[in-house]
């Protein structure tokens, strides 16, 4: 009976190691809704089974004697016979060369990251090795990595929430947070890999594209302005679909994407892995005090904030043509808490902030838009022409904005102080009811949106 209890127990051990190692099986999935995976082992035949075997339940109990505890912290217990079929025994020399190996994780064809992100550069050898050991743990659809003792919510938060933001390609996790846990919007493998192929055939020829460009800026329009003209601002906020994803934003088949903040910087930010430019995902908030995601973006060794999402207006009636550029590459000091605030933190549920990590100062105008495009004006005169020149061309070629940049908050001032004359001027051309202003003093630019009838 003892030989029997000690076989039990081993299994068990051997059980409870095989969960923390992988988290779950090679075959279905038999996790219960909170993501723990479940074992039910017959070490030495049915219980239940018509041989007139009789069964109890004892406590199981290690070599020493010591009580065996799963991963919840609570005892085992497992069903012995008292009498023993020999063909059903297993050898305690099985049971040990089961103990040694551990299951496989799923194959999947998800893309790999050969440049060591920024943020993950910022982090301590400890926390490194967390990110590392979450990473892995997603590669291989696993349900738990650590016991939830193991690290504070805010340690943890900081960390799952870096890989969630900063490795687009892990398209299939949830951004739902319990400490020590993995959660996913899907953990079938096939599936993952199937979304994996719709996402690169968008993604491939984009990025073939921009290599035909010979510089960073051309590269990055080409992205920019797929992001916006073919992706919509999802206004619900959820945790259970794809909207703050690379999915939705290359792979869902539909025409317009429907994508959050973070599925645009997500979706930035995986085109320039591919096309080998540095950047970053970066957290904050936005004026409204609500959660918001942009890039960060290296051109040449100078940095640059560029937010797809805000260059991408929500309107009532979409208009395809339509498309802005007023936070393509852009320094800090237009933006940074301005329009976007707690940068590099995220809001706990406390309401306290944790800072993911500080992003490099982006304090160079060079690359920006208009100074690349020549639509810097600095005077009245040649910034007046200006502007009615491209209220002119927004309104014949049927596009909302009109958009230049001056050079000085005292051009800026003598533009806005006209902009009725602009509105009185759009109303001239066939269809057009006027302008709305969507003018920005802190990026001094002059923009105003065509509204038709």
């Amino acid at each position: 009976m003892w030989k029997n209890k000690k076989i039990c127990s081993v299994l068990a051990f051997a059980a409870a190691i095989a969960m923390l190692a992988s988290g779950c099986s090679s075959g279905e999935n038999n996790g219960d809704a909170s993501g723990e995976t479940s074992a039910s082992v017959n070490v030495i035949g049915d219980p239940d089974s018509a041989d007139g075997s009789s069964a109890e339940m004892v406590t199981v109990t290690d070599e020493n004697g010591d009580t065996v505890t799963g991963v919840n912290g609570e005892a085992l217990s497992e069903p012995v016979v008292t009498e023993i079929d020999p063909a059903n025994t297993i050898s305690e020399e099985d049971i040990l060369s089961a103990m040694a190996t551990t299951t496989a994780p799923p194959q999947l064809d998800i893309s790999q990251t050969n440049t060591e992100r920024y943020g993950y550069s910022t982090l301590t050898a400890e926390e490194k090795k967390l990110y590392d050991d979450i990473v892995a743990g997603i590669e291989g659809l696993r349900y738990k990595i650590c016991d939830e003792d193991d690290y504070t919510l805010e340690e943890w938060s900081k960390i799952y929430g870096l890989v969630y933001m900063q490795e687009p390609r892990l398209f299939y996790m949830n951004a739902k947070l319990k400490v020590g846990k993995l959660f996913y919007l899907t953990k079938d493998a096939a599936a993952i890999n199937e979304m994996q192929k719709s996402i690169d055939a968008v993604a491939d020829k984009l990025v073939a594209e921009a290599n035909g460009k010979s510089t960073t800026f051309e590269k990055l329009k080409v992205f920019h302005d797929y992001l916006v003209l073919n992706s919509t601002f999802e206004l619900k906020d959820e945790i259970t679909n794809y909207n703050a994803t690379i999915y939705n934003a290359f792979g869902s088949g539909e025409p317009q994407g429907n994508i959050q903040c973070a599925g645009y910087a997500k979706a930035m930010q995986y085109l320039c892995d591919k096309a080998g430019i540095v950047s970053m995902v970066v957290t904050g908030e936005t004026n409204q005090g609500q959660s918001h995601a942009w890039n960060v973006i290296d051109i040449d060794g100078k940095w640059y904030n560029l937010d797809a999402t805000w260059d991408d207006p929500i309107l009532n009636t979409p208009n395809y043509k339509n498309i802005r550029y007023n936070f393509f590459l852009v320094p800090d000091a237009g933006i940074h808490n301005i329009t976007h605030m707690h940068v590099g933190q995220k809001k706990m549920s406390s309401g306290n902030y944790i800072t993911y990590f500080t992003p490099p100062a982006c304090v160079d105008n060079d690359q920006n838009y208009f100074v690349k495009t020549g639509k810097v004006y600095s005077d009245f005169d040649s910034a007046d022409k200006a502007i009615r020149a491209e209220i002119e061309r927004a309104a014949k070629d049927g596009s909302r904005t009109a958009q230049i940049a001056v050079s000085s908050k005292d051009v800026y001032d003598q533009i806005y102080k006209a902009k009725m004359d602009y509105n009185d001027y759009a109303k001239g051309f066939s269809g057009v009811k006027g302008v709305s202003d969507e003018c920005s003093e802190s990026l001094l630019l002059i923009e105003f949106d065509v509204i038709y009838s």
